[in-house]
């Protein structure tokens, strides 16, 4: 038998899954005749398949010597590279085999990827594109030119890709998913809900259309608290009750007294909302009675998360892991209460919770309705957000209420000075609002456009990643259009990072807050920047943020309880120009002396609603 025909033997079984089969064959060959290029680069995807990484790469460059103008060779080795993650000599790879033949579009998409996750989103664009043009009906190409799209903030074309790729692949659960991602980031929360749905109806048993219903929900004024609970325990009933153990069994030490182990869960461990409130907390927790674990399922590592990382005392990573072995490291730690910060959100482990892996466990900051999930145990909320008779038939978990407020801030360290008051120079109020465009509903939009009908010489501005899109900015400019607003009363920024995003309060006389999901972080970001917020209480948790955000620095005469009260209040803060001076001069020393900002007041009280938690389970445990 000669070369070619034990080569062609060997990518038989290469076929059909017996690589060990192929390994030996191609072995032989080279025993014999060591340089044979396509026996040393077949010998390489062998390797490849079993995960062997290191002797892939060792055959595919002995390949190249042999042959080095091979383009198939460039990128197979670029494929080992890619899964060493050693992504720079994957990139030149995959470049150079494009240098020998520019059709091998499979080194465009590849290329795209690397640079996609590297965050060089106009690179991975640039590669999709190509892609494309070689090959117009590559489904991966279109999926990862769409993602790309919608990661630059151009939200009409990555719809319209997502919509070439059902034209050509109809009837994909996930395409559908990612849609109403898109059109949520527009605001258009209706439309983006049937396209979850549908996704759901294609796929049933996909959680992430699921987790995406359930938070769009919270935004959108037409359902009901009472529907918006309903939904969560269907949800918990079907995904989260399966896994619920039949008996629960720890190891933990009933010891009122003993040092107890708290872990976080979260994916927010870095630049996020949910970290300037969680912060503060791992960094003061009293190691004398407290051992904090953080168990990170971050995607994103910076220098936030270094920051948090070194205030833990343990530090779990467990992005890429299932939830069984997640449970089983919480086990093995022994962890007595297991707080989740995330809920619904992006990137949850919220199903690593319904394996009741801690003895307590609880539900805090980054998700303001309930879990519906049995197993978690408590909520931590404050009187403010949640007083009492008002929403525990809203909660499978019971409401623990925090002395004072149920979350405490961290100002940005690099936070820029309080500029004056910007309606002196230019003659006119200013409004704004920096939330997140999807809370920003068209019952919001009416409520602003009366504010600003009443005072026509007052501007608003709003701020966030979606005004990046130009079709996204004619949208909110039309409500106000359509509603009798002047266009010119209107500007729409894109997001920046900070200390130059808090830099941008010092354009805004009085913050507008949104509803019916209030801003928290984005509140708190004003009032230290000097500007007063005004809100309009709900009678849910996520529609009362704003009343415990300004009745723990003293403002409830802020805090609107109908829409009427909401538009007297800002046109008669709009026409106090002292008053706002006052603010102007004095918000943040008040925000810095009370409740919100004084981590050790709070850390007391934190650690005391534990410390009843475990006592309350060491008793009827025993």
């Amino acid at each position: 038998m000669n070369i070619d025909e034990t080569i062609q033997i060997a990518l038989e079984y290469i076929n059909s899954g017996n690589l060990k089969l192929a390994e030996k064959a191609l072995v032989e060959i080279l025993e014999i005749h060591p340089d044979n290029a396509t026996a040393l680069s077949v010998l390489g995807i062998v390797y490849y398949y079993l995960n062997n990484y290191d002797s892939a790469i060792l055959y595919s460059k002995k390949a190249l010597h042999s042959n080095p103008t091979n383009a198939y060779i460039y990128y197979n080795l670029g494929n080992a590279f890619r899964e060493k993650k050693q992504f720079e000599e994957a990139i030149s790879c995959y470049q150079k085999a494009l240098q020998h033949n520019p059709n091998l579009v499979e080194s465009y998409i590849n290329l795209g990827i690397i640079f996609y996750d590297k965050g060089n989103f106009e690179e991975s664009k640039n590669y999709f594109e190509k892609a494309l043009q070689f090959n117009p009906t590559n489904p991966i190409a279109y999926l990862g030119l769409a993602a790309t799209l919608f990661e630059i903030k151009q939200f009409h074309e990555a719809i319209n890709y997502y919509k070439k790729f059902l034209h050509l692949f109809p009837n994909n659960a996930d395409v559908y998913n990612n849609i109403g991602l898109i059109l949520m980031a527009q605001g258009k929360l209706n439309e983006a809900e049937k396209n979850y749905r549908h996704a759901l109806q294609l796929k049933p048993d996909e959680l992430r259309p699921y987790f995406n219903i359930l938070m769009m929900m919270n935004y959108n004024s037409e359902y009901t608290a009472k529907k918006i609970f309903s939904e969560h325990v269907q949800f918990a009933k079907r995904f989260a009750e399966p896994l619920y153990p039949a008996i629960y069994c720890y190891t933990n030490k009933h010891d009122l007294t003993r040092r107890l182990k708290v872990g976080y869960v979260s994916p927010d461990f870095r630049r996020h909302p949910v970290a300037s409130f969680i912060e503060p907390v791992i960094k003061a927790h009293s190691r004398k009675h407290f051992e904090v674990y953080c168990y990170s399922n971050n995607k994103i590592y910076d220098k936030v998360t270094e920051r948090i990382q070194g205030y833990a005392d343990n530090w779990r990573c467990i992005s890429g892991i299932i939830d069984e072995e997640a449970e089983e490291l919480v086990r093995t730690d022994e962890i007595d209460i297991l707080v989740d910060l995330a809920g619904y959100t992006a990137d949850n482990r919220i199903l690593l919770f319904a394996r009741k892996p801690a003895p307590i466990q609880v539900s805090w900051i980054g998700y303001l309705t309930t879990t519906g999930l049995c197993t978690i145990d408590y909520k931590i909320v404050d009187s403010y957000t949640n007083p009492e008779g008002m929403t525990e038939q809203f909660h499978t978990e019971e409401l623990i209420r925090l002395r004072e407020s149920f979350l405490c801030y961290l100002p940005d360290k690099d936070s820029p000075e309080v500029e004056d008051l910007p309606a002196l120079l230019k003659r006119h109020i200013t409004f704004g609002s920096f939330n997140n465009f999807t809370k920003v509903t068209p019952e919001v939009f009416t409520l602003w456009a009366r504010i600003l009908n009443e005072l026509p010489d007052a501007r608003l501005i709003t701020k966030g990643k979606s005004f990046f899109d130009k079709t996204t900015c004619q949208y909110a400019i039309d409500m106000f259009i359509q509603r009798g607003v002047a266009p010119e009363q209107i500007t729409l920024l894109p997001s920046n990072p900070s200390p130059e995003h808090l830099a941008s309060y010092n354009q805004v006389d009085i913050g507008l807050d949104t509803f019916p999901f209030n801003g928290a972080a984005t509140t708190c970001e004003a009032l230290w920047m000097g500007v007063p917020v005004i809100t309009l209480a709900g009678t849910a948790y996520h529609s009362r943020t704003g009343v415990s955000l300004l009745s723990n620095i003293g403002l409830p005469e802020l805090v609107a309880k109908t829409q009427d009260e909401y538009i007297e209040i800002a046109i008669h803060l709009a026409t106090d120009i002292g008053k706002l001076q006052y603010f102007r001069k004095n918000l943040r020393n008040i925000m810095a002396r009370s409740p919100l900002c004084d981590i050790k007041r709070f850390i007391i009280n934190l650690e005391k609603c534990y410390r009843q938690m475990w006592e309350t389970w060491c008793k009827s445990n025993y």
